[in-house]
């Protein structure tokens, strides 16, 4: 079983397809980091007015720990610990299947939820020729996502990218540049606030 494991990793990393960040923002994709691979993103609103964002996800095979965290102006904090399986990998035919829970210790006031994600890269160099790279998440939680969730990720040229989704309860979304491989800074709109940061951009240990 472990064989078949590392033979289905290793099939994916040779099909060509790019890496997404997961969860896009807030929404999760059906895509999962794999073994050695974590990625740290942060977010910052101007003077602290509406507090911050931190992100954190590490992989083993086909499953992800991740975290995001949150600190309001006052000191209030909120870890959202969420685990995450991808159930069936993509490749350039089919596309990443994964199921997860998020805030498994019900610290928001939405509480722990249970999710299923679909993530498929989809070609458009020739409908839409500036997009160098897009991707659609759509999925379906219960609990602390209620019901239907999507998003997306446009890879532009010049090193530039746009991110967007409907995580089942507001809309969010991200402009950003790629100065270098391994590294993003991006400007956010979340929960309906600005926000500005950066993200390391996940990476293989």
């Amino acid at each position: 079983m472990k064989t078949a494991l590392w033979m289905v990793s290793a099939l994916v990393a040779l099909s060509g397809v790019p890496a997404i960040a997961n969860p896009i923002l807030f929404a999760p994709t059906g895509n999962t980091l794999t073994t050695g691979q974590f990625r740290a993103e942060a977010a910052f609103s101007p003077d602290n007015e509406h507090g911050k964002y931190f992100w954190l996800g590490a992989g083993l095979l086909q499953f992800e720990a991740n975290l995001i965290r949150f600190e309001s102006p006052t000191g209030k904090k909120e870890n959202l610990i969420g685990m995450q399986w991808n159930f069936l990998p993509e490749t350039l035919l089919t596309p990443g299947i994964s199921f997860g829970v998020k805030d498994i210790a019900s610290e928001s006031e939405e509480g722990i939820g249970g999710y299923l994600a679909i993530t498929k890269h989809i070609s458009t160099d020739t409908v839409v020729p500036l997009v160098k790279d897009f991707s659609a998440t759509a999925g379906v939680g219960v609990g602390g996502i209620k019901g239907l969730f999507a998003g997306f990720e446009a890879k532009l040229p010049l090193g530039f990218f746009v991110q967007g989704e409907y995580d089942s309860h507001d809309l969010n979304a991200a402009v950003g540049w790629q100065p270098v491989s391994m590294f993003r800074v991006k400007a956010y709109s979340l929960r309906k606030e600005f926000f500005f940061g950066a993200e390391l951009v996940p990476i293989l240990f």
